[in-house]
C-alpha cells in the first residue's frame, strides 16, 4: 500500500483526513471512532473492522476525476 494524503480541513495530523491507496485506488478515512454500544447496535460491523465518523465536508476533497467509474 502506498498512501497519499488527499485532503482535510484540520492542521497537521488532525482529524478528519482523507487518503488514497495509490496501489489499489481505495480511499482511506481518518475520523472519530464510534464506540457507543447503542450506535454500534444499529450496524453489523464484522470482526476486524471499525466504524468512524467523518463530516460530510471532508468529501469535498474527493477529486472528481478520481471518481470516474466509481459507483
Amino acid at each position: 500500500m502506498k498512501v497519499a494524503f488527499v485532503g482535510g480541513s484540520t492542521g497537521q495530523g488532525g482529524s478528519p483526513r482523507l487518503y488514497r491507496d495509490e496501489v489499489s485506488g481505495d480511499f482511506i478515512v481518518q475520523g472519530y471512532v464510534i464506540n457507543d454500544p447503542v450506535d454500534l447496535a444499529q450496524m453489523n460491523v464484522p470482526d476486524g473492522e471499525t466504524v468512524v465518523r467523518v463530516p460530510a465536508s471532508l468529501f469535498a476533497h474527493l477529486p472528481k476525476d478520481l471518481l470516474d467509474g466509481v459507483s
